[in-house]
């Protein structure tokens, strides 16, 4: 069984440097817990995002609950498929131009991190075709096949602290931890990895030097007291969601349409976390070597995390169109059960400096430094040891209207329950996060309109508007990880019949995310905050714009 959280006290003298522990302590940031599938991961991986679907759908807000006749139906309402009157085929490239500052915390001392990313990939792609047509109650019968990318996690961002004191420093919490859960060395000072990845950070936090263990516990002697700590973080995601839809819709005499669709999910998730401290001193001044014979310059410690898997839902849906310019539809999607598998190492390395005569007898380079660096193993949960969980439902209801026909205006509104997201398995015992589902979220809701004009007989002008006010109940909390709060999109386009069969697209969204506060790391005691080791809250925003092009073929 791997542990989660330390909760277990343990007697601390002061020796050299030591942080001071407590009965119970809470370790979290988005330097912890990668190892595993958290609460907060299960949340982003849930979240619905809108940069999914043709170029027409996406231009139009994907406000077509009710609408219909686009490949985003077999996403959005499958009754939608029914509403085709030929066979369609089409494909859907996008650019994704993505930026996601921290407000005045940035640094711009490296190339290696930034906080931009720009994408090329394929946002939808498929074919519906006619199955059946005839002339009783049922009118036509579709069946689809269907590719939507329905996330997108592809951001960089970064930020610095500068000028913190000895005390916040990471090596403060590596020494914590070991002390508060009894971290133990080999009788001949070395220490093994072990098979629980949540201590691998620790571990290589010992062997860079920057915790110190003797017969009376864990402390720091590399570290002067009177060291200035400039921290730098930075955070990489990558991959996506996509969606293989199998999809079915039915006609009855072109006033009521009803569908189906059998979603199959690949989820690829990939998050490398950064984290780097430089030690400083007033006027360049180290200590002394006989005060310290060994002094850190900087530390540089990275995470990598996978998540790579599937999931398996359905929707349902119905449209009806009492009249000709009017439609309403209504749409119900499953839970997505997931399961996943998860794949961790990390990496850290570190500088020392020799003050003094080199007592330990150390390989230093010809001015007196000495540099490590340490792999840990690769820990991967998999098969049987995988992860499960399930998303949210989500209901949609919608409205869309044609006036004259030269004007389309649809608008949906979406709930889903992120309350009700669970895990249902895991290789940790007992392990289990519906408390703080319940705490933490609720329901979220979003609102999706769009319109579309015929300005001249070959090209159509789309304009679309999202909002979505997210699924946290407390928006303002200081969060381990940034989660969203709310979104909104604004979208634009425009559509040509380039002849009787071939048609395209284009379409631009912006897309910004309100994030909540989040912390590199924290080690925080109830009731005693003196003691707490804390990196300054940051807020990261999201901001995405998508340029889009679909090509298509009706026969």
């Amino acid at each position: 069984m791997r542990k989660i959280y330390s909760l277990i006290a343990a007697v601390m003298l002061s020796i050299a440097f030591i942080p001071n522990s407590s009965a119970q302590v809470n370790f979290g940031g988005i330097t912890f817990n990668n190892d595993i599938v958290s609460w907060g991961d299960m949340y982003n991986l849930s979240f619905t995002t809108h940069n999914y679907g043709t170029a027409r759908s996406m231009a139009m807000g994907n406000a077509f609950t009710a609408l219909g006749a686009d490949m985003a139906s077999a996403s959005i309402n499958p009754a939608g498929i029914g509403m085709y009157l030929n066979s369609d085929i089409s494909v859907t490239p996008l650019m994704t131009f993505t930026k996601s500052p921290t407000e005045g915390a940035d640094f711009n001392n490296s190339n290696a991190f930034k906080d931009r990313s720009d994408r090329f990939s394929l946002a939808s792609a498929g074919g519906v075709f006619t199955a059946y047509r005839g002339t009783g109650a049922l009118t036509n019968f579709n069946i689809g096949f269907v590719y939507n990318r329905i996330a997108d996690f592809n951001q960089n961002s970064k930020f610095a602290s500068f000028g913190n004191e000895a005390t916040q420093s990471m090596a403060n919490v590596f020494c914590t931890l070991s002390n508060v859960d009894g971290l133990m060395t080999n009788s001949d000072g070395t220490m093994p990895f072990g098979n629980d990845p949540y201590y691998w950070g620790a571990v290589l936090a010992y062997k860079n030097g920057l915790t110190n263990k003797d017969d009376e516990g864990w402390y720091i002697d590399r570290i002067g007291r009177d060291a200035i700590i400039d921290q730098y973080t930075a955070v990489e995601t990558r991959g996506s969601i996509g969606e293989y839809a199998i999809t079915m819709g039915f006609n009855f005499s072109d006033i009521f349409y009803m569908g189906a669709t059998l979603g199959i999910q690949n989820v690829n998730y990939r998050r490398n976390v950064f984290y780097g401290e430089d030690y400083l001193y007033n006027d360049g001044q180290y200590p002394s070597g006989g005060e310290m014979p060994y002094q850190l310059t900087y530390m540089n410690y990275m995470q990598s995390t996978r998540l790579s898997g599937s999931g398996v839902n359905f929707k349902v849906g119905i449209t009806a169109r009492p009249v000709p310019w009017l439609r309403i539809g209504v749409a119900y999607h499953t839970p997505t059960y997931y399961s996943l598998s998860l794949r961790y190492s990390a990496e850290m390395w570190s500088e020392t400096f020799s003050a003094g005569d080199n007592p330990d007898g150390y390989d230093l380079d010809n001015y007196g430094y000495m540099s490590d660096y340490v792999e840990s193993p690769i820990w991967e949960d998999s098969g049987p040891y995988s992860w499960n969980f399930r998303s949210p439902s989500r209901l949609m209801f919608g409205v869309a209207v044609t006036i004259a026909k030269r004007l389309i205006l649809s608008a949906d509104y979406e709930r889903s329950w992120y309350q009700s997201i669970r895990l249902q398995k895991s290789p940790i015992e007992d392990l289990s996060y519906t408390a703080t589902m319940k705490d933490y979220f609720r329901g979220a809701n979003t609102l999706r309109i769009g319109g579309e004009f015929r300005t001249l007989p070959f090209m159509d002008l789309r304009l679309g508007y999202i909002f979505s006010d997210g699924g946290l109940r407390y928006k303002n909390e200081l969060y381990s990880h940034p989660m969203t709060r709310r979104e909104n999109y604004i979208t634009a386009g425009l559509g040509f019949k380039l002849g009787k069969t071939t048609y395209l697209d284009l379409a631009y969204q912006y897309n910004k995310s309100e994030r909540t506060a989040y912390q590199s790391f924290f080690a925080t005691e109830a009731g005693n905050e003196d003691n707490n080791i804390e990196a300054k809250p940051v807020i990261t925003n999201n901001n995405r714009h998508l340029a889009v092009l679909t090509l298509g073929f009706r026969f």
